[in-house]
């Protein structure tokens, strides 16, 4: 008894008063059908928990249950309550025990399941909680929820295969509707395993079939672009890449290594310069672009024409802190320190209000690499780059 007191004590603290008028809310109708006194106490116990009372909340939630222990919805609350808390163990054990009542309908049976797969999720067993997700639907197959919990559960498990075929029987529900973005995600990662394995045909099989799907999967043209590089189809993958690069995609500079590596296999390592040039003509804001064509002049040794080309990209994107740390980098090591001096100024005022380079327009994830995926909200393609 202490320690049940001491757990549901702790639970305004962690910011539980929303999910506690949740349940409320929800159990109403079910409030109707009880006895007085048992409503009432209920009531009383999920009141003393928003207003921060715990030990009476406890007192009347002890006292409800004993009332009736046939409240299944009480115990189900309990044991989300618990989840919530980190007290996986006592959850699972509360749900557990519920799943064994005989009287359990089949909507408290699949409620009860569904709490069973998060308990075991939070907690890690990642295995158990598939199992259960995969009974759910079994015996429901219009449980959207068990397949939605379930898809997630391959991805992060990087089942790409069945994270692939679960999505496709989740758009087969009318509200849910064709999601391509999502598909196409989930195919390009299918065909980088076969790539992984050196087994390119199937690669290139699937990363085609998710170009076919999206057209404008990056993720999808890079990773077929690398496979054709490293089949040494030089033509190929150059064809691929400066179609990337003169594209309307988000992210074009991505595959400028790529790019680079394949005309200096080729030979003609110093045509890069001009796909540089003839972009930034295209677009004269891609500070990206700008900041990699100054950084090739100056591997070249080329140090003035990298410095005015930092300029030049400084002069239509005044506040790039990208271009404006790269010349005074350059400015210092060729001595030219009063200038220099004034470029790190700026950027010392500057600092404090950017940092990344790219963020989550969903949940505002931040990250100095592309991320396909959110690692935050786990969407898709949601990240766009700071043009700061």
């Amino acid at each position: 008894m202490q320690n049940i007191i001491f757990y549901l004590g702790l639970l305004l603290s962690l910011g539980l008063g929303i999910i506690l008028g949740m349940i409320f809310m929800k159990r109403s109708k079910i409030h109707e059908e009880k006895k007085p006194e048992d409503k009432n106490t209920y009531i009383r116990g999920l009141k003393y928990i928003i207003s921060n009372q715990p030990d009476k909340a406890i007192a009347e939630l002890i006292k409800a249950v004993q009332v009736n222990s046939n409240t299944i919805e009480i115990y189900q609350d309990l044991g989300n309550l618990f989840r919530e808390r980190g007290e996986v163990g006592r959850a699972i054990q509360i749900h557990q025990n519920l799943l064994l009542r005989p009287s359990l309908d089949n909507k408290l049976k699949f409620s009860s399941l569904m709490d069973l797969g998060l308990d075991y999720q939070k907690g890690g067993f990642i295995d158990r909680a598939i199992k259960i997700y995969q009974e759910v639907i079994q015996s429901d197959s219009n449980n959207l929820q068990a397949y939605q919990a379930l898809e997630k559960l391959f991805e992060k498990e990087k089942n790409w295969a069945k994270a692939y075929e679960t999505e496709k029987q989740i758009q087969k529900f009318p509200k849910i509707g064709g999601d391509v973005l999502r598909l196409a995600h989930l195919i390009v990662e299918i065909g980088k395993e076969y790539a992984q394995k050196n087994d390119y045909s199937q690669a290139v099989k699937y990363l085609k079939e998710a170009i076919a799907l999206d057209k404008n999967c990056l993720e999808a043209y890079t990773a077929l672009g690398n496979i054709y590089l490293d089949q040494n189809k030089i033509a190929k993958s150059i064809n691929l890449f400066e179609k990337i690069i003169f594209s309307e995609q988000q992210f074009p500079f991505s595959v400028y290594k790529s790019l680079e590596k394949a005309y200096l296999q080729k030979g003609k390592y110093e045509k890069i310069e001009s796909i540089y040039q003839e972009v930034l003509k295209l677009r004269p804001h891609d500070i990206r672009t700008r900041y990699i064509l100054a950084d090739y002049y100056y591997k070249k040794g080329l140090q003035s024409k990298a410095i005015n080309e930092l300029k030049e990209g400084l002069k239509t994107c005044p506040e790039s802190l990208i271009l404006r740390s790269a010349l005074a980098e350059m400015l210092v090591r060729e001595n030219h320190r009063d200038e220099a001096l004034s470029e790190y100024q700026y950027l010392i005022e500057q600092v404090k209000k950017k940092s990344n380079y790219y963020y989550c327009q969903k949940c505002g994830y931040q990250s100095t690499n592309i991320q396909w995926k959110c690692p935050q909200c786990q969407e898709w393609d949601s990240f766009v780059f700071n043009q700061s």
